[in-house]
Order: C-alpha cells, then sequence, then structure tokens
C-alpha cells in the first residue's frame, strides 16, 4: 500500500480520534474470561482488530460488530480450544495478549508460532513467560513456538522483570479467575492497562493500584457480562495535536484525556508549544512558535522516551518532524527500548532532512533544512509511517511512501481524516 501526499499545506477543522487500539487489542481477548456476551463500545477499525476477530472466531466465537456505530458483541459461551499457527496469528505482537485470557479459560496454551509485531529490533516475551512461571504455569517455549498449562496455576506476590504493558495485562486477566490475591510489583501503569482494569472492575473483579506500579487482583469465580467503551487512544490524540503543530495549528482535537498528557504536554512545551483544553477539546495554542527550549550551558535539546507516566516509546518518532519544521536548532531522540527503532529515520534524508544516527538508540537532528517531496520506504512501524507523513506533509511538492500499510494497524480512516482536514492524501493499494 503507498501513500502519496501532496506538501506545503494549511490544514485546519476538528477530529475525533478513535478507540485506542492497544486497549483493543487487549480488551478483546479479554472476552474469552466471559461466558456469556459482552459488549465493546468505540472499537477501532484497524487490521490488528480484524485479525484478533478471526482469531476468535476460530475458537468458536460469536462476533457482531457494526462498523458504523463502533459497537462490537461477543459471545465466548461456546468456545474451544485450538492451536494457532503464523497462518492464524500473522505478523502481530499483540496476538501474545491471548495466553492469558486462554490460560484462564482452557488451561492451556499451545502456539506453533511466536507472535511478531513492528520491525522495532528484538522485542523478547521473556517478562510474560516469567511471571507465568512464578504462578504455577509450566511453559515450554523456544524461538519458534511455545506451550503452557495453567493446571497448577495459584496466586502469589511476583516482581515483574520487565514493567511492560502486555505482560502486566496478561498476569491481570490471568489473576482474575485464580483464586486469592495477586500482586505485581513493578507493573506497567499505561492507559491501556488502566482501561483493561477498569473493564474488569466494572465485571465484578476488585483491582486495587490502577495507574500505578503496584496491582492486587482479587480473582473470583465468574465474571457480570458488561457493555464497556474504550477510552480514546492517547496516541491518535498526541498524533493529530503534531499534525496540527507542523500544518497551521489550527486542528481542534475532540475527546482528549488532558489527565493523561502532563508529560506528552510538556515535550510539546520543548518546542515552544502550549496545549490548550477547553470544553471537551484540545488544540496548540495559534500564539504557539516554534522554538528549541533548552536549560543552562546546553545547546541542544534532548527528547527521551520514558516509561509511562513519561513520553511513550511508540510517539517518539512524531515529534521528529516537529524538530524538522524548526527554524533552528539541534535535537537529540532517545529511543532506549528499540535498536532498530529510529533507523527509519534515514529516509527522511531523501527528503533534504539533517539527520545524523549516533547510535542504534539515538539520532541527533539539525533543523532549518528546507523539505522536498522524495520517494521513500516505510518501515513496519506504525507511528514511523505517521512520522514521514508528517514530514511529507511539510515539504514542498510531491512525495510518495511506499508500503505503508503499518499505518492503518493503529489509525482507521488516517488517509480520511486528513483529507477532511484539507490535506491532498491519496492511497494506492
Amino acid at each position: 500500500m503507498n501513500i502519496h501526499i501532496t506538501g506545503g499545506q494549511q490544514l485546519s477543522g476538528e477530529i475525533t480520534p478513535s478507540g485506542s487500539k492497544n486497549s483493543a487489542v487487549c480488551l478483546i481477548p479479554a472476552s474469552l474470561l466471559f461466558d456469556r456476551p459482552i459488549t465493546l463500545e468505540n472499537v477501532p477499525e484497524i487490521t490488528d482488530v480484524g485479525r484478533l476477530i478471526k482469531i476468535l472466531q476460530k475458537l468458536g466465537s460469536k462476533i457482531d460488530w457494526n462498523l458504523e456505530t463502533k459497537r462490537m458483541t461477543i459471545d465466548n459461551s461456546e468456545v474451544r480450544f485450538e492451536d494457532l499457527d503464523h497462518t492464524d496469528l500473522g505478523n502481530m505482537k499483540g496476538t501474545s495478549l491471548l495466553w492469558g485470557p486462554m490460560l484462564a479459560r482452557f488451561k492451556k496454551v499451545e502456539f506453533k508460532d511466536l507472535p511478531g509485531g513492528c520491525t522495532l529490533g528484538v522485542r523478547p516475551l521473556d517478562a510474560h513467560f516469567d511471571a507465568f512461571s512464578k504462578m504455577g504455569v509450566t511453559v515450554h517455549e523456544n524461538t519458534s513456538n511455545a506451550s503452557m498449562s495453567a493446571e497448577r496455576v495459584q496466586s502469589t506476590t511476583l516482581w515483574l522483570t520487565e514493567m511492560s504493558p502486555t505482560a502486566t495485562e496478561n498476569v491481570i486477566m490471568l489473576a482474575t479467575c485464580v483464586k486469592g490475591t495477586t500482586k505485581i510489583i513493578g507493573a506497567a501503569s499505561e492507559p491501556q492497562v488502566q482501561d483493561l482494569c477498569e473493564f474488569l472492575t466494572k465485571a465484578g473483579v476488585t483491582i486495587r493500584g490502577a495507574g500505578t506500579s503496584v496491582l492486587e487482583i482479587d480473582g473470583v469465580e465468574s465474571l457480570n457480562p458488561i457493555t464497556h467503551r474504550i477510552w480514546p487512544d492517547h496516541y491518535e490524540i498526541a498524533t493529530f495535536l503534531a499534525l496540527s503543530a507542523v500544518t497551521g495549528k489550527n486542528i481542534v482535537v475532540r475527546d482528549p484525556l488532558p489527565d493523561l498528557f502532563g508529560f506528552i504536554d510538556h515535550v510539546f512545551s520543548l518546542f515552544g508549544l502550549n496545549v490548550l483544553y477547553e470544553n471537551n477539546t484540545a488544540r496548540i495554542d495559534p500564539s504557539s512558535s516554534f522554538v528549541v527550549r533548552t536549560s543552562g550551558e546546553r545547546k541542544y535539546l534532548t527528547v527521551r522516551a520514558q516509561p509511562w507516566p513519561g513520553l511513550p516509546v511508540d510517539l517518539l518518532p512524531i515529534f521528529i518532524p516537529l524538530a524538522l519544521a524548526l527554524p533552528q536548532g539541534q535535537i537529540l531522540f532517545h529511543n532506549w527500548m528499540y535498536e532498530s527503532g529510529l533507523f527509519w529515520t534515514s529516509e527522511l534524508s531523501k527528503l533534504g532532512a539533517n539527520i545524523i544516527m549516533a547510535d542504534p538508540h539515538r539520532v541527533i537532528v539539525t533543523a532549518g533544512s528546507q523539505l522536498s517531496g522524495a520517494k521513500l520506504e516505510a518501515p513496519y512501524i506504525i507511528r514511523a509511517v505517521v512520522a514521514m507523513l508528517m514530514a511529507a506533509l511539510i515539504a514542498k511538492g510531491d512525495t510518495t511512501i511506499l508500503n505503508g500499510d503499518a499505518l492503518f494497524r493503529g489509525h482507521p480512516h488516517f488517509d480520511e481524516n486528513l483529507t477532511r482536514l484539507g490535506a491532498k492524501v491519496t492511497i494506492e493499494k
């Protein structure tokens, strides 16, 4: 899928973010914990959701998804155990979130291929396996497959070896159906984890510590069927704010999450941009002007991804086009987590960007270059494709992004949303 963009445009209008991709790919597997129908609202129409639906249907789920109302009803009353292989899983890291609910429902997991995902580098699943083992799950895994048995699972206190959202979610989902109290120390606290906790709490589970690094889950014998609205996608909210910043500061984002945006707003402020919240909307202050804000004797700005509630590593790419839009200055971007997370930035040099890779985790952007349209090769990284698209919008002339399929894993109807805002964007399938 190729994306064609005409640059040099001023965008304006109002936009409503979709439901959170990361919440959806957790809550849909979590439906396996229920033996009666549940309903999810604000479900994003993305490829990862479509893949999960096919997997659940293979297990026997009955799913009714109204794309217009974004409402999905899932009936797992007659699900059965099935082996899953690469044909089912595809290149999707999120399928690991089936492990917790499958262990809870079937007491076993058989994956004939390990989940894939974005081309960010090595993404080990050890934190999942270690946490399951501490709960008494028997784990057999190698580089290509995994099998697990939860016949002897029990509640316990465990330390996560990595503050991983997906590992945290897997433990929460399994602990929901285990007698006693499971305590997770070093839990991730990202919004999608909080969304899962809210979902399960509505269903009758007692969870203490949601939004913190220490969680306690009291297991229950059964869950009450519920209707739950998926939280708005904080990644998409931040993305549209960043798009507004580089295309005229005239985009209004509805249904924002200001209580979750403290640090993200801080990162915008490092570029001289203030985010205004009023009447359930967010926008970049039109009076803001791009400027590098440094402190002390340091002459350059550092933008570093950090565990939540810091800047999510997946959002780091969207701030690189902001650096390109600056009139001057140097900005160091640091992706501490993935050793291949910034390799794609070399493609921006084709537009005329002055970018130097300092090492596998860091790049230095020197602002002030005039960008011109070019042909770019996209990586399989959602926000990297978004960043390329943003850079193309501020370049002069036409740009083509080749193989931009990853964009639609995280942003439903993204090209249509941009067109409504005044962008000239077309998709070649």
